[in-house]
């Protein structure tokens, strides 16, 4: 005799991702990391989004519409903030030169600041709310339903495994980076819900690397606007042997999930 399938109260936890994010952009105060958070439970609702769109097609839709100019809204300065961060961290491991361009940059993306101007936070906020509408009134889902919602996330994952594992195209390891990160929350918000191994360490592991990956080319591409010095040749030199050696280990451990058929 099969056990019950394991009950998940979607409305209750999509309800909860979307308030908890209004709660930081609330509390953020153009604050980097109050912002930072507000965005990952964001991203954590629309995970639930896509795994409820089977209870409600048209709600999902209207979800998946409203999320991303959310994201949009809080994104510069959340880009400014990391790439400030990573380029002060890379500055640490290089030789004076190399870390002195480096430390400038940061400054200059520092400088250019971590704050949402009042339209864009405005229009974030509105449309968080908007989304709380929506996830307040989410029919709820069956165990089956959740179960297939859970399978597309997880294919899809697989697909953009296989087109971004070893591809030099940063768009296709970015969209790797995003469906292997959706998979990641899908397995950690459904707990015994998620109808396969949860494999969360591996996962965790491979959307850090590619995270890393993803924010140094975004780093390089920020240098290579500058003008050109020496010191900016060296500091670019060591930023892509880094992200070289992120790109090969992301790849092992896509190959690693690959073997355990996750």
């Amino acid at each position: 005799m099969r056990s019950p399938a394991a009950v998940f109260d979607l409305r209750t936890a999509l309800s909860g991702e979307v308030s908890a994010a209004l709660n930081q952009l609330e509390a953020a105060n153009d604050e980097a990391k109050a912002l930072h958070r507000c965005r990952l439970h964001l991203k954590r609702a629309r995970t639930l989004a896509k795994i409820g769109a089977a209870a409600a097609p048209g709600l999902a839709g209207m979800f998946e519409q409203g999320a991303p100019a959310c994201m949009r809204a809080l994104a510069p300065a959340r880009h400014r903030a990391a790439l400030s961060a990573l380029a002060r961290k890379a500055a640490k491991r290089q030789r004076k030169r190399a870390a002195a361009a480096l430390r400038a940059t940061a400054e200059a993306l520092a400088a250019d600041g971590a704050s949402v101007d009042a339209d864009s936070l405005e229009r974030a906020r509105a449309g968080l709310r908007d989304l709380l509408a929506l996830a307040q009134v989410w029919p709820e889902p069956s165990p089956r339903q959740v179960a297939r919602g859970a399978d597309r996330i997880k294919h899809a994952a697989r697909r953009a495994r296989r087109r971004g594992c070893g591809a030099g195209s940063m768009a296709l390891r970015h969209d790797w980076r995003k469906r292997e990160k959706e998979r990641l929350f899908a397995a950690e918000l459904l707990g015994p819900a998620w109808p396969a191994r949860r494999r969360r360490k591996h996962l965790r592991r491979l959307e850090a690397t590619l995270g890393e990956e993803r924010d140094l080319y975004l780093l390089i591409a920020q240098l290579e606007a500058q003008t050109e010095t020496s010191a900016h040749k060296d500091a670019l030199r060591a930023l892509r042997q880094r992200k070289r050696k992120l790109m090969k280990r992301a790849d092992a451990l896509g190959a690693k999930l690959r073997t355990l058929r996750a």
